[in-house]
């Protein structure tokens, strides 16, 4: 499956589709998606250690686009951000620092319009990962709209620190993935990272992601859907010896 696809899987499971007939005649998701590829495509710099292409990107849309694409929250951003560091991982380019993307309001676009602009920023190799800035006091009581206006980082390239480990009596007992990479699928499709082949658990069930603060649980519209340490949760922070319930499966965040 290619990242485009891929990025727009992620998407509908994260709304769970409610949102396809909203942009019939607005800015659509894959659309921005397309333009942040083509931009860094457009904007490569040949360097002695390869291609270089920018990291951070901000993103412009009117106020009718941005109060529908407000629905995807922080997903969004997230999805666009991890998209460039998946096309650049396939294409061999160079991110000099983490991907960030940014989804603001402005006021002179139309519908169906938006701007794009990107830029390197580079960061030290092993500085961590900068905080996104808090957003201003204008923003904050801007709501609904401030809502999407957050910059999501997602590291090109996350060491591994963890293990998903299955604890449930059975055929499955004891099976494991390292968490290595910015995501890992668990699900009963061959094609997920962790396949458990259980009624309780569906096809592709959920998702642990690489986020600036650390690995989330992100629930992908499961029948059953996913608790955490008992509770239930879309989406949930992660620290080892964490208890995922999925269905009446239950998998270990484990050290690795």
């Amino acid at each position: 499956m290619g990242v485009l696809q891929e990025f727009e899987r992620r998407l509908e499971g994260a709304v769970e589709g409610f949102f396809a007939r909203a942009f019939r005649s607005g800015v659509q998701p894959v659309e921005l998606a397309k333009a942040v590829q083509r931009y860094a495509e457009s904007n490569q710099h040949v360097t002695s250690d390869g291609v270089v292409v920018p990291n951070v990107y901000r993103v412009a849309v009117g106020p009718k686009d941005h109060d529908r694409l407000q629905g995807y929250g922080t997903s969004l951003p997230r999805e666009l951000a991890e998209l460039v560091a998946r096309t650049a991982a396939e294409r061999e380019w160079i991110l000099r620092g983490p991907a960030r993307v940014k989804v603001e309001l402005a006021e002179d676009l139309k519908l169906g319009r938006y701007r794009l602009a990107g830029r390197v920023e580079a960061v030290e190799r092993d500085a961590p990962p900068r905080q996104p800035a808090p957003p201003p006091e204008a923003a904050r009581r801007d709501e609904p709209r401030a809502a999407i206006e957050h910059t999501q980082v997602v590291t090109a390239a996350p060491r591994g620190d963890g293990a998903l480990v299955v604890r449930t009596a059975g055929a499955h007992q004891g099976d494991r993935v390292d968490l290595v990479g910015s995501r890992v699928t668990i699900g009963r499709l061959p094609s997920c990272d962790l396949t458990i082949d259980d009624s309780t658990v569906s096809r592709e069930h959920a998702a642990v992601v690489r986020r600036a603060d650390g690995w989330w649980v992100i629930d992908l519209g499961s029948t059953n859907g996913t608790r955490v340490n008992g509770r239930r949760a879309a989406e949930h922070p992660l620290t080892h010896g964490d208890r995922l319930e999925l269905g009446d499966v239950v998998v270990e965040l484990a050290e690795a």
